[in-house]
């Protein structure tokens, strides 16, 4: 070998070395960077004519796993799914409390029912009567701030949705950029490895959000699928659409996860936060509301059922019944048995009474027929639809009874679709109800009554308005002047009210819950009992995920993150053969002098 081959042979040995000082420096400075995978420089000799010429970098390489990188994909996707549904339903399960909560709808209730019992033994207590109010309009309004609090949580997940879909949407342009450049470097064959970390990781958000597959083309380029294979990018990007809602409300109707091509893609989610997203939107939250409705209308039908049954002493000037009628003039009611209705004085003394016969009436028909019956001393009208009885002077009261043994009297009602039974006159007509549902009485469409539901307004501001005794049963109507219509100290009614929410009940099968039969309280507790169980087979879910993810996150590290040891090792070797290189270059130069000086 002559001198100037050693020569330039040397001078290509401190460049590589050179080269690989500055490529494990890069590495140990990024030893901390998230998702960055150390850079590896392959060397090859260089020779010509079959002559050694020294050494270059072949390649500079990073170091992947292409196998455990599409696990951890797969993998963070289905975290991303147990994330969200663990997170809603932690926030179900503190809106509700737990099961020995003081503040459980369930303890609500026991509550309101231990008024009640303490009222029916002390009826005339205003006291008692304030109390009583005071727990059901509390119990009302946790149930309005329950069914607020779904509400805004579907409406919550619903705008993630979309703000998902943005993040996507960003990233595939990142992703389509990145191709760009690193096929442009990898065609000419210089490093693109910091690229791909990058692209990596913008790869890994997209997966977090949406289940995906990936193909990488010899180019250097990837290509995104759908779960189902629909492409995302390939080449240019194909965002996708989606306009989020204004509404959480148990009925609203949502667009479609589609593509810019118009291809609906929402089925083709299988994992990632927006499958969860959409699993708690459109189920585990819709299924809590029906819940929670169809636990707020048996309360409601249950307690008027029982309400309707007596009057307050004194009672109220003036009930309107909370059923609409659109063709009272048609609509035919049938009832079983006779009906009193009474006007009193505030002592509960006859002003008048009437006992309308069992029939068939329409509803005009009824309230022309007790209109009639009481005279001068109270009246009875259709207004707007709703039927309403008044007692003439301002200090006296209207009340009404079913004289069915204490029963309630059977009521059909057909208003040409059909033929509908009811139980009680004056709880049919919704007169003196306790809980009202604004635009929805007993055998409407319950959905979103739970977020309506409410203590009558006028027995809010007067709880003395609460009935606590029945009008009397007497054989007889009563006679005005001489009889009294409902007894002094009565306390019936609001006991039976009481006794009322222990009894049992059958409630059907909905939201989840299987059809069961239980005291309404125990309902509450069936209800929390599922949230419960959800929230922890979701927590058990998310902490597998978790471990999961670690897993394949710790093999991925093994395989591709910068061992600052290591790399400081090679840092040293790399020292040596760069001044192995140049003392090479000094022996040269020396060898020149000496053959210079001979020349002379």
């Amino acid at each position: 070998m002559s001198i100037n081959s050693a020569l330039g042979t040397a001078v290509t040995g401190l460049a590589v070395n050179q080269r690989g000082l500055e490529i494990a420096s890069h590495n140990i400075g990024n030893a901390n960077t998230e998702g960055y995978s150390r850079k590896i420089a392959h060397r090859e000799s260089i020779s010509s004519s079959g002559t050694a010429g020294g050494v270059q970098i072949a390649k500079i390489e990073r170091a992947a796993e292409t196998f455990i990188t599409n696990q951890l994909r797969t993998e963070v996707a289905s975290f991303g799914r147990s994330e969200v549904k663990d997170r809603f339903l932690t926030n179900t399960q503190n809106m509700f409390g737990t099961l020995a909560s003081d503040s459980s709808i369930g303890q609500r209730l026991a509550d309101l029912t231990a008024r009640m019992e303490t009222l029916a033994v002390e009826p005339e207590s205003s006291t008692g009567a304030n109390a009583m109010v005071d727990a059901a309009v509390l119990f009302a309004r946790d149930l309005n701030n329950i069914s607020d609090e779904i509400v805004r949580l579907r409406r919550q997940a619903d705008l993630e949705i979309e703000n998902a879909v943005d993040a996507i949407n960003a990233d595939l342009e990142i992703v389509a950029k990145l191709n760009e450049q690193i096929a442009s470097l990898q065609g000419k064959n210089a490093d693109s490895g910091d690229l791909e970390d990058r692209r990596d990781q913008a790869l890994k958000r997209i997966a977090t959000e949406i289940n995906i597959k990936t193909f990488q083309r010899s180019s250097g380029e990837i290509v995104i699928y759908t779960g189902d294979s629909r492409p995302l990018l390939d080449g240019d990007p194909i965002p996708l659409q989606y306009e989020s809602s204004s509404n959480g409300i148990l009925g609203t109707t949502y667009d479609d996860l589609t593509l810019a091509d118009g291809a609906v893609i929402q089925r083709d989610i299988r994992d990632g936060r927006i499958r969860g997203l959409l699993d708690v939107r459109d189920q585990v939250l819709p299924n809590l509301h029906k819940q929670i409705d169809a636990f707020a209308e048996n309360v409601r039908d249950m307690a008027n059922l029982a309400h309707n049954r007596g009057m307050g002493l004194p009672g109220a000037n003036a009930l309107t019944g909370g059923r609409v009628f659109e063709n009272p003039a048609t609509d035919l009611i049938t009832v079983s048995s006779d009906v009193r209705f009474v006007v009193t004085d505030d002592e509960g003394m006859t002003v008048a009474a009437f006992d309308l016969p069992a029939g068939s009436y329409t509803i005009d028909g009824v309230a022309a027929a007790i209109d009639a019956g009481l005279g001068a001393d109270g009246s009875a009208v259709v207004a707007n639809g709703q039927l309403r009885l008044t007692a003439a002077a301002s200090d006296n009261a209207v009340g009404l009874v079913d004289l069915n043994g204490g029963a309630d009297a059977q009521i059909s009602f057909d208003d040409g679709s059909g033929a509908e039974a009811f139980a009680g006159f004056s709880n049919f007509f919704g007169l003196n109800d306790l809980f009202q549902t604004p635009g929805a009485v007993e055998g409407d469409d319950p959905t979103n009554i739970a977020g309506a539901l409410q203590v009558r307004a006028d027995i809010v501001d007067d709880p003395k308005l609460l009935a606590r005794g029945r009008v009397t049963l007497a054989a007889t109507t009563p006679v005005a002047g001489a009889d009294r219509a409902i007894a002094v100290g009565d306390g019936s009614v609001v006991g039976e009210l009481a006794a009322i929410f222990s009894a049992d009940r059958a409630m059907p099968a909905v939201g989840g819950l299987p059809a069961i039969t239980k005291p309404i309280h125990e309902y509450a507790a069936e209800i929390l009992g599922l949230n419960s169980q959800l929230a922890a087979d979701s927590a058990e879910r998310l902490a597998f995920e978790e471990a999961l993810v670690a897993q394949f996150q710790t093999r991925l590290s093994d395989r591709t993150a910068v061992n600052v040891d290591e790399e400081l090792a090679n840092i040293l070797i790399l020292q040596n053969a760069f001044s192995a290189s140049a003392r090479v270059i000094t022996t040269a130069d020396e060898m020149m002098q000496t053959l210079m000086q001979m020349k002379r």
